[in-house]
């Protein structure tokens, strides 16, 4: 796809709007203080604007916007803050498993609700509960053997969890929580393992330590404990025994988010070292006439470039009902390892003012680093890649 459709381009204007009107302003504020009382304006204007759940059908209250849509309004937000804009759309990915098991009743029930508050002055928001400590790579492979340590169990017409998440992104701020929990923590996580959807409001569940972060610092990041939270059974998402399975198709939709915020730097990174170079005088010139600037800044537009690509790939992909892990993989992979090189060489190109927090450069190279962790980090996405380019191959 090479260029917009006028509705694109409609939801483009509406998205770089709202980033700067709303955003921009308040990100180095929120950067410095996470629990600043902008976040909670911040978080207000972003679900009356229709910014939170833009993705939600008309019936739950959104926009309707496609993967696609959805990846030009998330660059646009992630160009302004990459933590504002996760920040917004981590509700989403907790209510992805509810969304995705496509029971009609659970969404009224647990999705409805929370779309309805974003009208109010309370708006209410997700988070999705799945990594906790010595159990990252080995959860989104599902390695043999491994499981993880939050377990749960039948008990009187419901289950009971117990154990612990942590970086868990709004978790200290959501009302419902979509945890994954092990049915036999000695047995395979590709096969133990289901979804359920907690109130935060349920007796035995509690918020532990919110992390500090070195980047995304508005979005919070929490540690989440479950002592015997008792849920009823229709509180669980999908089959049971089937967390694994809906955690790989929820990977497949989110890792290209990802991809999108990362773009976001990248490009927010080219940009300010752009306006930069073309306004600061060296040596009589201003610094984009001097070649060793030049080459920078070409590398620099073709990665965004090449990144935008990528994304708009998998994007185009998942709004045709086609998603791809390895595109999403691909995509997340090459757009994060963009934004760290681009936020590295914006610094450079600022000098010693790109160094200061004052200027918002070094910020982005801290919230750069991020992204090539989460969502499974590039080494687990490329050796993901090739896992199914093998596959092809019948290896």
């Amino acid at each position: 796809m090479s260029a917009l459709t006028p509705e694109q381009q409609e939801v483009q204007d509406w998205a770089r709007e709202f980033a700067a009107r709303c955003v921009t302003p308040r990100a180095l504020e929120l950067d410095r203080n996470p629990a600043s009382p902008v976040r909670e304006e911040l978080i207000r204007e972003g679900a009356r604007a229709g910014v939170i759940g833009n993705s939600l059908p008309e019936f739950l209250g959104g926009m309707s916007h496609d993967p696609f849509m959805g990846a030009i309004v998330t660059e646009e937000l992630a160009a302004a803050c990459s933590g504002c804009t996760v920040l917004f759309g981590a509700t989403m990915l907790g209510l992805s498993p509810i969304l995705m098991s496509g029971d009609l009743e659970k969404i009224q029930r647990f999705v409805k609700p929370l779309a309805d508050s974003w009208e109010t002055d309370e708006p209410r928001l997700a988070a999705l509960a799945a990594t906790e400590p010595g159990m990252g790579s080995d959860f989104i492979l599902g390695h043999s053997g491994a499981s993880p340590r939050t377990r749960v169990e039948k008990k009187d017409g419901g289950y009971v969890i117990n154990g612990r998440k942590v970086f868990i992104s709004n978790g200290s701020l959501a009302s419902l929580v979509t945890v994954f929990a092990a049915h036999d923590t000695r047995g395979p996580v590709r096969e133990s393992m289901s979804c359920f959807a907690v109130p935060t409001d349920t007796p035995g569940f509690s918020v532990g330590q919110v992390f500090e972060k070195m980047g995304q610092r508005a979005c919070p990041a929490a540690e989440l404990l479950f002592d015997d939270v008792f849920v009823p059974a229709d509180h669980r998402i999908g089959e049971e025994g089937g967390g694994w399975q809906l955690n790989r198709s929820i990977l497949s939709v989110t890792r290209t988010p990802v991809a999108t915020i990362a773009l976001g730097i990248a490009r927010a990174a080219y940009d300010r070292a752009l306006d930069y170079a073309c306004q600061r005088v060296q040596g009589g010139q201003i610094i984009a006439e001097h070649q060793a600037i030049q080459l920078m800044l070409a590398d620099m537009a073709t990665r965004v470039e090449a990144a935008r690509a990528l994304v708009w790939k998998a994007a185009a992909a998942l709004a045709a009902g086609q998603p791809s892990i390895v595109l999403s993989s691909m995509a997340k992979t090459f757009a994060s390892d963009a934004a760290v090189t681009n936020a590295s060489d914006a610094i450079q190109v600022l000098g010693g003012n790109g160094y200061m927090h004052e200027y918002g450069v070094e910020k982005l190279l801290r919230d750069a680093k991020l992204t090539q962790i989460y969502e499974g980090t590039n080494q687990i996405n490329r050796f993901e890649i090739m896992e199914s380019v093998l596959a092809e191959r019948g290896l």
